[in-house]
């Protein structure tokens, strides 16, 4: 049939012709990665190209049908697989709360290699499986840098937290290649080794380089062109030292605007620099690491803050160990005390010592910090005046000894105000010794007027050899020796007022008449209706000791 019309042979033909050059294009598709193409199709194509090649050259109806379905039975299993398949989640930027979201045109990657979703997925879980391990916030830093770092193409990355308690920044995680954008210090080798070790352990000014001030404007930057930056330095002639292009992008904590660090992105000199495109996606993984890193932060706080807890709770118990729980017949005088602990400090403390007939010795110590170990050096301190109280030295002498003691035992930095206060009730004479900033006062019920009896020294625990005075005084019946700690005085409202001595001044003066165990607690009745709801933020101790 096909030999006796040549027009048929047309058709065939020009199926082979627009077969090949289709074939052709959907290499090109596929070599360029513009779309996906199923290797499936390139053999269903072939078998019809080369079907109506030999059924031209083969004349025959039957070989032609048998090749148009042999064809069809190549893609049917994919055309089904596609239609009752999974179907596909492709990522919507758009969809992610509080983040700018870019809109994605990708060119020479495949989508499934930038789905930011996933990878803003992976920072959230590896933050929530960072919970009880020691470098969880490491593990997070890394993972975020190494993730910016391969979907931006950049060369080198950097995280820095910042401190503010010093007020700089620090660099906590560095990877690959990234010459230092400032002014390398004086003295230091340009050696690739040195100059990147350096880098790693770096620590910034927020002020007087590009990290610090990105990080105190919050706002992100892309610098293609870094020379033209006057916040930015070159250093030396090496070309590992050469800048190329530069992200930089404030890491805020979530929900409250504070920026927390700072994620810094290196290309390579001579290399085309960040396309928008890539700078927004270093934006969006940002918004991701500004979550992952919020979840990390608010469980080591917690975590902190139960272990402080449990800590202040044993250091308390032991605390109050220490505190005269029955106190002998104190000849000549009536004494009052009050003492309130807050948690997670517990750092005052109290004593009443009758040495003999003729010394009545009062301990009053505030150490700063909290937990055990302020109480480790409360009760070494107290310890040592107890034994050295006995002895004839004043108590000057007495609390310059206990300095030098705790000076060279401890070896982490706590300090104590104290005052010692030795009364003689055969004479009348007080003889008082201060460190820090702890007051002693007297009442004088002839003038009727406060004075302020003790001067300021430095603390316990900070110097060796510091020598503390003896200060002496004689007292009179009716007169009313008082000392405190700082959180007394400071305790505040919910105004923010602070209780303040002026307040205590005029309450002892109008007060005076009664006995120090009443006017104490005249105190601690006054200080709570001042304060009513409010959480108190520091240890109140007060000792009243009136002359009969």
């Amino acid at each position: 049939m096909f030999n006796s019309d040549a027009i048929a042979y047309i058709p065939l033909f020009g199926t082979v012709i627009l077969g090949s050059v289709l074939f052709v294009f959907m290499g090109i598709i596929k070599a360029r990665k513009t779309a996906k193409v199923s290797y499936l199709s390139f053999l269903a194509l072939s078998i019809l190209i080369g079907g109506s090649f030999y059924t031209a050259c083969h004349p025959g109806i039957t070989h032609f049908v048998l090749i148009i379905l042999l064809a069809c039975a190549v893609m049917i299993p994919y055309v089904i697989m596609l239609a009752f398949g999974k179907p596909k989640q492709e990522p919507h930027l758009e969809a992610i709360p509080e983040v700018k979201a870019p809109e994605v045109i990708v060119e020479d990657v495949k989508p499934e290699e930038v789905s930011l979703i996933e990878k803003g997925r992976a920072f959230v879980t590896l933050a929530s499986d960072s919970f009880g391990n020691k470098e969880g916030l490491q593990t997070v830093l890394d993972c975020i840098n190494k993730t910016c770092i391969d979907i931006t193409r950049a060369d080198g990355g950097a995280v820095l937290m910042v401190d503010d308690f010093e007020d700089s920044i620090t660099v906590k995680s560095f990877m690959g290649n990234f010459p230092p954008p400032y002014k390398l210090p004086d003295g230091l080798p340009h050696k690739e080794l040195r100059v990147s070790t350096s880098f790693k352990f770096a620590n910034f000014p927020l002020r007087d380089n590009i990290f610090g001030e990105v990080a105190s404007s919050g706002k992100s930057e892309l610098i293609n062109s870094p020379l033209e930056d006057s916040r930015i330095f070159q250093n030396g002639p090496e070309a590992f030292l050469k800048l190329g292009s530069l992200i930089f992008i404030p890491i805020r904590l979530r929900g409250k605007g504070i920026v927390i660090g700072l994620l810094a992105l290196s290309r390579d000199n001579g290399k085309e620099g960040f396309t928008q495109q890539e700078y927004d996606w270093a934006l969006t993984l940002a918004g991701f690491a500004e979550s992952a890193l919020k979840t990390v932060i608010s469980f080591s706080e917690y975590n902190e803050k139960n272990d402080i807890s449990k800590e202040s709770k044993v250091a308390e118990s032991l605390q109050n160990i220490l505190l005269p729980k029955k106190l002998p017949l104190l000849k000549g005088i009536s004494f009052g005390s009050y003492t309130s602990h807050t948690e997670g400090v517990c750092a005052d403390c109290f004593d009443v010592i009758p040495v003999k007939a003729d010394r009545t010795s009062f301990l009053l110590l505030d150490v700063a910090g909290k937990g055990t170990n302020s109480f480790l050096v409360m009760s070494m301190i107290r310890a040592m005046i107890r034994l050295l109280i006995n002895t004839p030295q004043g108590a000057g002498t007495i609390l310059s000894l206990a300095n030098r003691e705790i000076c060279g035992e401890t070896n982490f930095e706590h300090f104590s105000s104290a005052a010692l206060i030795n009364f003689n009730p055969v004479t009348k004479q007080v003889q008082v010794s201060t460190a820090g900033t702890t007051p002693v006062l007297l009442y004088s019920a002839t003038k009727q007027t406060i004075e302020k009896k003790s001067v300021i020294m430095e603390p316990i625990g900070v110097e060796k050899t510091t020598t503390y005075k003896d200060i002496q005084f004689t007292v009179s019946t009716g007169d009313i020796i008082i000392t405190y700690t700082d959180g007394l005085v400071e305790a505040l409202n919910s105004t923010g007022k602070q209780y303040s001595l002026d307040r205590l001044s005029n309450l002892v003066k109008t007060n005076s008449k009664l006995p120090g165990k009443d006017l104490a607690n005249l105190v601690k009745t006054d200080i709570k209706k001042f304060i009513g709801s409010e959480v108190l933020h520091d240890d109140q101790t007060l000792l009243v000791v009136k002359i009969q």
